[in-house]
């Protein structure tokens, strides 16, 4: 029986996508996870053992207990060191004081703006994170603007044609998005559907765009684009990505960041 890291990170991603979802079809998994239904129907019967989810004829749907509306706590505790390094780069490498900066509203985000207000530099943030806007709100030395609007409890984050209108109002110099994946294609993508567009929006109105990803999302496609990699400046991922993603990475067009 696999037991592999590749098998433990494709049940984390399953997990991820209940979450979201709720429901899963095998199809639509064998799709997304690129193995055959065999390696699904396994991975299904595993996570049902551990109570994530509930088999039915064609897919799974999520058990109660994992909680639909806790998206955002379950993946903040996932990956936890490596959203640590990558968020420590970028402020030691990328941020400088009376930026303006945007932050999506995954949870690499979340611990980006911990560290920022840690690290106590004057800047000006925008973004559609409730989570994010609640942690940078402590700080003095930033002025923060909230994209208001619809706000979608399960990701804490808002997202509707006023979030997008806030957006649109602001340049930044730098964007950074936390996508679910990306590919030997050279896609960005994001299994979030209503979150997409404030996610491009956000991508048009910045100077630079850097995409953070833990090496869980390297080499991985979700359902929706959020774009390509001739709109991504850098990709900063963990040590822990194999160099062949990085190489398979590097050849679609992503400059990427190890760090």
């Amino acid at each position: 029986m696999q037991t592999s890291q590749k098998a433990m990170e494709r049940q984390s991603r399953i997990r991820d996508l209940l979450c979201s979802k709720g429901t899963l079809t095998l199809q639509e998994l064998v799709v997304l996870l690129n193995c055959s239904e065999a390696t699904i129907r396994n991975d299904l019967s595993k996570l049902e053992k551990e109570g994530v989810l509930q088999r039915v004829f064609g897919g799974a749907v999520a058990n109660e207990s994992t909680g639909r509306n806790s998206v955002i706590s379950k993946r903040m505790n996932r990956e936890v060191e490596e959203k640590k390094q990558i968020a420590d780069y970028v402020v030691k490498n990328l941020i400088q004081p009376n930026m303006i900066l945007t932050l999506d509203s995954g949870t690499t985000n979340m611990m980006l703006a911990k560290k920022i207000v840690d690290a106590k530099i004057p800047c000006t943030i925008v973004t559609n994170s409730f989570s994010a806007a609640t942690i940078i709100s402590k700080s003095p030395h930033i002025q923060l603007y909230l994209a208001g609007g619809f706000l979608d409890v399960q990701h804490e984050s808002f997202h509707d044609d006023v979030s997008e209108l806030i957006v649109k109002a602001y340049r930044s110099n730098l964007c950074f998005i936390t996508p679910n994946g990306l590919d030997q294609n050279g896609t960005v993508t994001s299994s979030s559907i209503p979150e997409n567009s404030i996610k491009q929006l956000m991508i048009r109105q910045a100077d630079k765009t850097v995409v953070l990803a833990d090496h869980t999302k390297l080499c991985n496609t979700e359902l929706r684009v959020i774009c390509y990699a001739d709109s991504v400046d850098q990709v900063i991922t963990d040590y822990q990505a194999s160099a062949e993603q990085i190489s398979m990475l590097t050849q679609a067009g992503f400059r990427i960041v190890q760090t």
